[in-house]
């Protein structure tokens, strides 16, 4: 089952509230999760877990794309990956 749209609306809402904030650094990590999962990865590019499967197990690639897409964060760049993995 796909994230539903308020939980879309939920997450985009604490994510614009923390740049409100000044955030920046907390919100750069989520950001590199977000665009790693819109790209079908598990998150940890970030290199902070799997974040998909932990907090987010029901959310569809495509949830994560328009996460992005509202954030005005591009995941359509390279894919990314976690560094530190073998």
């Amino acid at each position: 089952m796909p994230a539903t749209p308020e939980d879309l609306q939920n997450r985009i809402a604490h994510f614009q509230h923390m740049i409100e904030k000044k955030r920046h650094s907390q919100l750069r990590s989520i950001e590199v999760q977000f665009c790693h999962m819109a790209q079908g990865g598990n998150g940890d590019a970030a290199n902070e877990g799997e974040i998909r499967r932990q907090y987010y197990p029901t959310w569809s690639t495509k949830d994560f794309q328009t996460v992005c897409k509202v954030m005005g964060w591009d995941y359509s760049g390279p894919r990314l990956y976690n560094i530190f993995k073998n």
